[in-house]
């Protein structure tokens, strides 16, 4: 597969409007049928709670297709730094979208939910992800650390109902300082498969 296919690239896409009716429509339609609080939401918690929810989603998605992939793609578990990544790649764009659908809200209700933290980790995620869209290399570790995206969502939606901050900034940044060195010290990146 090619780095910008037509096929990343429409996924990448398909992946944005999903996102943003999912945030905007199906987010809002299903918290007010199965969940009696979110009526009492404020403004300001009614963008955080769809934004989580979507984030929730997004992770469920990308970690089902990460886990399918370590057990069935034959082609990147029998050469985890050179193999085809053309799975990993669909994954990789279904994120991209996100990233980007994310990005915008961020910046669209930045009174609500907006964080530099935030924009700074997933404009360091949109790079990694380059890197994977353009070199081929290490697919394999970077669905791994896509996979590790799922464990953002995990006790997001309770606590953002309930107003309790779930977000450590110190903890933002230093993931952030990992990825970057991950994705810069090639002594780094190939001694998780010579070791």
């Amino acid at each position: 597969m090619e780095s910008f296919s037509p096929l990343v690239l429409s996924i990448a896409a398909t992946s944005f409007v999903t996102f943003q009716c999912l945030f905007h429509f199906v987010s809002p339609w299903i918290s007010a049928q199965f969940f009696p609080g979110y009526h009492r939401l404020s403004p300001r918690h009614t963008i955080e709670w769809n934004s989580r929810t979507v984030s929730t989603l997004h992770a469920l998605i990308v970690g089902l297709f990460c886990l399918y992939i370590l057990l069935h793609d034959d082609a990147v578990n029998e050469d985890p730094v050179w193999g085809d990544p053309s799975l990993v790649k669909i994954n990789v764009a279904m994120t991209c979208g996100y990233l980007l659908s994310d990005m915008l809200l961020i910046c669209y209700y930045w009174r609500a939910i907006g964080d530099k933290f935030f924009v700074i980790h997933h404009l360091a995620a949109l790079y990694a992800y380059y890197y994977v869209l353009v070199s081929s290399l290490l697919t394999q570790s970077r669905m791994c650390r896509q996979d590790g995206e799922g464990t953002w969502a995990k006790g997001e939606q309770p606590c953002s109902l309930m107003g309790w901050v779930r977000v450590d900034n110190k903890g933002l940044v230093s993931d952030e300082i990992v990825e970057f060195h991950f994705s810069h010290k090639p002594s780094c990146r190939f001694s998780v498969y010579t070791a």
